[in-house]
């Protein structure tokens, strides 16, 4: 399949949603590093770069990274943490490389506003193929903590061999961009089955609007037993296509950063730009007369069952289950409230302490008892 020039044109609302999980994630990750003494090294990578501004002067993701880096410039400077961003844009069929020039020129530009931090923050442009230059990437992502974009225009990195790699390194994030619809409809042809192995039946039972979800989970289910990579989707959709993000962490504080971006981005289901869940039923009623539940709801009701059924008997439980359904502490909380109001749970403090920070930086665990 041939790419799509995508800087050709202007910026669609999907692809902005897009940028924007990007940029909001880097302004997440950046801090968490540079805050922390014993990281003087943190490398961002982005395989697909564009060359920084579609035709409307619209940012793409080199040029909406780099700012978020350059907001950190007083943390950077205060705790003289090095960021190297590594960027890359190739256009296989071009002799001229247009697109990788704008790119050096762009960037270059922006930086050199910065004069106090020119010292901390190193930029590195490759014009290679991203397949190959990954893997001479992979030791400086194993060696220093990384965030990985991978902004492809297809399906390939996600296969077996490249999924493998970010699973076996610890201090790692990843965002990668894939054509999900693609699979509905080239599914069965050998360029898609190397990538993922999908039968005839369950292409045909996937639904449409859900299928980014579906390569989501499928990606998990090939891990190794008790891996400990986290993985989300969130999808969007541009027309008739359906494209998504897949976002990959062994970190629940990434994951907790992660899913209150989504969830900011859909405050019905956090994980689509339009109504994958048809959220606009929960006003409808069923035959026997009944509401139907929205995706919250249907959450808060497992958990509520999960914590009467002493399944989930503290507040990391509670998070992590929290985390695991793809939902934000928020969400559960809702629920112990609701339960200690009407008398049927116990906890002596004021509030459930079902965050991130109470659970896993604090280790503040308190324990909920049925009544």
């Amino acid at each position: 399949m041939s790419s799509i020039n995508l800087h050709s044109k202007e910026f669609d609302r999907s692809t902005i949603t897009k940028l924007e999980i990007f940029e909001d994630y880097a302004q997440a990750w950046i801090p968490t590093f540079v805050m922390v003494p014993h990281y003087k090294e943190i490398h961002i990578f982005d395989f697909f770069a564009g060359p920084g501004y579609d035709v409307k002067n619209i940012p793409g993701s080199p040029i909406r990274i780099l700012k978020k880096i350059i907001e950190q410039k007083e943390n950077i400077i205060k705790s003289n943490t090095r960021i190297v961003f590594h960027l890359n844009e190739y256009e296989p069929k071009r002799k001229s490389q247009n697109k990788y020039e704008l790119l050096k020129t762009n960037c270059e530009r922006l930086l050199a506003c910065e004069h106090d931090i020119v010292q901390n923050v190193k930029l590195l442009f490759y014009n290679k193929d991203a397949e190959e230059l990954f893997f001479d990437l992979v030791p400086l992502m194993d060696k220093y903590p990384a965030l990985v974009y991978l902004d492809q225009n297809g399906i390939k990195f996600i296969s077996k061999e490249y999924i493998q790699v970010l699973e076996s390194i610890n201090t790692l994030d990843f965002l990668y961009f894939i054509s999900s619809s693609h699979f509905k409809r080239y599914g069965s042809t050998d360029e898609f089955k190397r990538v993922l192995e999908l039968s005839k039946e369950e292409l045909k039972s996937i639904e449409y609007n859900t299928i980014h979800r579906f390569i989501s989970e499928n990606i998990t289910s090939k891990l190794i037993t008790n891996s400990e990579l986290k993985i989300f989707p969130f999808s969007l959709k541009k027309n008739s296509n359906i494209y998504g993000i897949v976002f990959g962490s062994k970190s629940y504080l990434a994951v907790d950063k992660f899913l209150s971006i989504a969830w900011s981005k859909n405050r019905d289901n956090g994980e689509a730009n339009f109504d994958i869940n048809q959220e606009h039923e929960k006003l409808q009623f069923d035959m026997f007369g009944e509401g139907k539940m929205t995706k919250i709801e249907k959450f808060q009701s497992d958990l509520e069952i999960e914590i009467l059924n002493k399944t989930l008997i503290n507040n990391k439980d509670v998070l992590i289950y929290t985390y695991q359904n793809g939902h934000i502490p928020k969400h559960s909380t809702e629920v112990i409230k609701k339960l200690k109001k009407n008398k049927l749970l116990l906890y002596h403090t004021r509030t459930p302490y079902i965050s991130y920070n109470k659970v896993f930086k604090e280790v503040n665990i308190i324990s909920y008892k049925l009544i």
